[in-house]
């Protein structure tokens, strides 16, 4: 049974690869794109029960690696590429029952490091990359069942910051950066069970927003920053039923950010389209 899937071009060769997580043999499969259909690459070991995966460049040698968030023994595999396949690296710890990830520069240092939504212990581990691999910064707590992280700079100062989806308590918890950590700003109300996030700046006052898809309540909750540290309001609209997942993209072509939202209860698509001025 697959997770998660993503793409990138993982041989160099301008053609979007696939890479997707077998839950049930603890694999990930890598299927080469050519133009016109892909062929199966190879299948490389996890760690247990893989749950998702991200895409970067974490040793900076030029090819994408994979990093796979490992929910069956509490971990994340990183896979480096080399530009024709994957190799294994190592296996790096996170907190219990690990989600979801997201990949930024959180310490300024030029690699890419992971922040890791941990369902299990209620935290995000963030792991710091370097040449040779990752290592484990710390781990901050969240709100109630963490089911989803994304990556902004929310206060404008120029460190990332992460926002987190607590499925548990109806809420997202904001996590400024610092250059060196992330500390816990605060909590804000969304609608029931939020399933996931993403980032936008939706009403077009240069500070970045969040959208929420609350899987209970069959709404997206927008909130809106204030470029400091706060959010100032929350709005929701309707959804189709069962809501899952968001994503962000100017769909009418108009200049603003759009929403599409994947609703699992009625196997539809939401589309909301941004009419703020």
């Amino acid at each position: 049974m697959f997770r998660a899937l993503i793409h990138g071009d993982f041989n160099n060769d301008g053609y979007l690869d696939l890479v997707i997580t077998n839950n049930g043999d603890n694999t990930v499969s890598v299927l080469l794109g050519n133009g016109t259909d892909v062929i199966a690459q190879g299948v490389f070991p996890t760690g247990s029960r893989p749950q998702s995966v991200a895409v970067g460049d974490f040793n900076k040698d030029g090819h994408l690696d994979l990093a796979v968030a490992n929910n069956g023994n509490n971990s994340v595999s990183v896979l480096l590429g080399n530009g024709t396949g994957i190799i294994a690296q190592a296996v790096f710890p996170t907190g219990s029952r690990p989600q979801s990830m997201a990949v930024g520069d959180f310490n300024n240092d030029g690699y890419l490091d992971l922040a890791v939504a941990n369902n299990g212990d209620n935290s995000v581990s963030v792991l710091l990359g370097n040449r040779t691999g990752v290592i484990l910064l710390g781990v901050f707590l969240t709100g109630s069942r963490p089911q989803s992280v994304a990556v902004g700079d929310f206060n404008n100062d120029g460190y990332l910051d992460l926002a987190v989806a607590n499925n548990g308590d109806n809420s997202v918890s904001v996590l400024l950066g610092n250059g060196t950590g992330v500390t816990v700003q605060g909590m804000f109300l969304t609608g029931s069970s939020p399933q996931s996030l993403a980032v936008g700046d939706f009403n077009s006052d240069g500070r970045l927003d969040l959208a929420v898809v609350n899987n209970g309540s069959n709404t997206v909750s927008v909130l809106l920053g204030n470029g400091r540290d706060n959010v100032t309001m929350e709005l929701a609209f309707a959804t189709g039923n069962g809501p899952l997942s968001v994503a962000v993209g100017d769909f009418n072509n108009d200049g603003r950010p759009d929403l599409t939202v994947a609703n699992s209860g009625d196997n539809t698509l939401s589309i909301l389209l941004n009419m703020c001025n």
